[in-house]
């Protein structure tokens, strides 16, 4: 697979996780991409995973919307708030950070590219807060 090709699937699998995570349909985002393994209690599925982490999100958003008195939402993807795409070898890291009204907010999203001998690309998703 070239690089090209490979960023152009990448930031595909980003905006998808992005804008499902701002629609809040998290489960949604377990139809391609797994969660952190971090995020996932022992027997527990990827949607379930994926529902505890839009928890979590839903909770701290709501907390500061109370503090500041302003809405906060995750914004629908945005290229600006997406980091450098570079594969090496089969692998890739990736950081995007999420926006509210425009604004960066104080955590951002992990992403872990691995393209399979197939060419199929997997992606590993998790937050950093």
């Amino acid at each position: 697979m070239t690089e090209q090709k490979f960023t152009e699937k990448a930031t595909e699998l980003i905006k998808r996780t992005v804008d499902a995570i701002s629609e809040k349909e998290y489960t949604k985002i377990a139809s391609f991409a797994q969660i952190n393994s971090s995020w996932v209690e022992e027997g527990q599925t990827q949607e379930k995973a994926f529902a505890a982490f839009g928890e979590w999100l839903d909770e701290q958003l709501a907390m500061w919307e109370e503090e500041e008195e302003i809405p906060f939402v995750v914004d629908p993807f945005s290229q600006v708030s997406l980091g450098n795409i570079e594969l090496e070898d089969t692998a890739s890291f990736v950081t995007y950070v999420p926006t509210n009204s425009g604004e960066e907010m104080d955590f951002w999203f992990e992403f872990d590219f691995n393209i399979e001998s197939d060419e199929r690309i997997t992606v590993t998703f998790n937050v950093n807060y």
